[in-house]
């Protein structure tokens, strides 16, 4: 076994933990980056062929959810390479994180359960298989080199062979201990004698020393854990064991029935005051403006929506099957679309008169998933057999990508700046993606101001030679520079 997981999947770590060097190092948001994937893809699919696997087929033979995958993984990489935005690149590296565990999951250890929540513990128990089979490639090339030794060398040439180690490992040790004596030494003699000590010096003179920095210690490191990483996910996935659903006891519904009642009484009194005062526009009390009511619980409110949903898909999953709890259920599920509209309706008022910024645009963002993600438990409270994670994995990839090639720091500036009363709190360097923008439509203040923040970056990027431009060339950072430099 270690000799086959050696001879599968060394070369091969060994391969994307150069690639992973060359593209990426200090390097995660340039042209490199869709390169790196796409080498990334191609070992991948070369090492699932030489286990009688397909990257993107099932063994039917059939185009399956891992194409999916290496769409959206590729479509993340070029996005990384189009945007400065820093909140934009962190959702980037967070869906290829999650999406490439999700494609080594199913193509190795055919692991996707259509429950959300056991998905979820597979995930976290993936990131777990390196530190588990962190001595795998140690002992697979151990054992590699010692089936390479016994099949080539007779008995008396391996006794030979492991004498001569057996000395080379000795005079090792003694240049490990004559280093440091000698250092000592010369050093105590060097200022016993003037004429010693300058001979001494001028010899050292001559010894360039390499400049230490932090590259010497950074790039070694990851291209230890990238190989790592890489060896143990390929090799060691295949017979890893994860976490499989158990079919446990169902409980009483009478209990869900008697908690989700008082709860859905008090959600529907709850979505009754929302009519009255968003909708209904009712007088609110002394001292609050609709801006400051809308904005006051808006956090709270999404709390409680993100809450209904794992309690509706908890009682769906631990309680028997009830006509009333169902009822139940879906009373609360209706009462959650209240409460999304209700947060939706808030943030509106809330940008109408403070502008758009990047947490409020991302927050609207994820409101729209809680809806998706409320409709498919309410038609899983009346149908079985609905796969919640695939479901749920494709429509937020794709909604993602609409949001990420939408460029949102473009559409949030130019709304702002439209504004009569522009905010005067938002910094627009923090939108990068929108430089022509700012340039175009904002003041002199605002151009002035947005210069000085990135003459830093400038300074950085003019020092680069064209190599490091081409490795490390970003198409909005690129713009934006050109801007400021007409």
């Amino acid at each position: 076994m270690e000799l086959f997981r050696y001879k599968r999947s060394f070369k091969k770590a060994l391969l994307w933990a150069a690639l992973a060097i060359l593209f990426i190092y200090r390097n995660r948001a340039s042209i490199a980056y869709p390169f790196f994937m796409a080498s990334t893809l191609a070992i991948i699919a070369w090492d699932a062929k030489t286990m009688g696997k397909s990257l993107i087929r099932n063994i039917e033979g059939k185009i399956d959810i891992k194409l999916f995958y290496c769409i959206s993984l590729m479509l993340l990489s070029i996005d990384k390479c189009l945007t400065a935005s820093s909140g934009i690149l962190f959702g980037d590296g967070l869906g290829i994180l999650l999406l490439f565990s999700c494609l080594l999951l199913k193509l190795y250890s055919n692991q996707e359960d259509k429950e959300i929540t056991t998905m979820l513990i597979k995930l976290a128990d993936f990131f777990v298989v390196p530190l588990a089979n962190i001595a795998k490639p140690f002992i697979d090339a151990s054992a590699a080199r010692q089936a390479r030794s016994m099949a080539t060398l007779g008995a008396d040439q391996t006794l030979e062979e492991s004498k001569s180690k057996k000395t080379f490992k000795s005079v090792i040790i003694g240049l490990l201990i004559a280093i440091p004596l000698l250092w000592i030494i010369i050093a105590l003699l060097a200022s016993a004698d003037l004429v010693f000590g300058k001979m001494v010096k001028d010899i050292l003179s001559c010894i360039k020393f390499p400049k230490i920095d932090e590259d010497w210690i950074g790039v070694p490191f990851k291209f230890f854990l990238s190989f790592l990483a890489f060896y143990t996910w390929i090799a060691c996935l295949p017979a890893e064991n994860f976490y499989e659903k158990k079919e446990g006891r169902r409980f009483d519904a009478t209990v869900a029935i008697t908690f989700n009642s008082l709860i859905a009484f008090v959600y529907l009194l709850f979505s009754g005051i929302q009519f009255v005062y968003l909708v209904g526009q009712m007088e609110l009390p002394s001292g609050y403006t609709y801006a400051e009511y809308a904005h006051e619980g808006f956090y709270q409110l999404l709390a409680v929506t993100i809450l209904n949903l794992m309690l509706v898909s908890f009682c769906k999953k631990h309680f028997a099957d009830n006509k009333i709890l169902k009822a139940i259920l879906v009373i609360i599920s209706l009462c959650t679309y209240v409460m999304i509209a209700s947060s939706v309706l808030r943030m509106y008022l809330y940008v109408k008169v403070y502008g758009l910024s990047h947490l409020r645009v991302y927050v609207l963002w994820l409101l729209v998933v809680l809806t998706v993600w409320t409709t498919i438990l309410i038609t899983g409270i009346f149908k079985e057999g609905i796969h919640y994670f695939r479901i749920i994995t494709v429509f937020v990839t794709v909604w993602y990508l609409i949001l990420a090639f939408s460029f949102p720091d473009r559409w949030i500036v130019s709304y702002d700046l439209s504004l009569s009363n522009p905010p005067s709190d938002i910094r627009y360097v923090d939108y990068p993606d929108a430089a022509d923008i700012v340039y175009e439509y904002g003041d002199e203040d605002i151009w002035h101001t947005y210069t000085i923040y990135t003459s830093d970056t400038i300074t950085e990027y003019r020092k680069k030679n064209i190599l490091e431009r081409a490795r490390e060339f970003n198409f909005s950072e690129d713009a934006g520079i050109n801007i400021i430099d007409q």
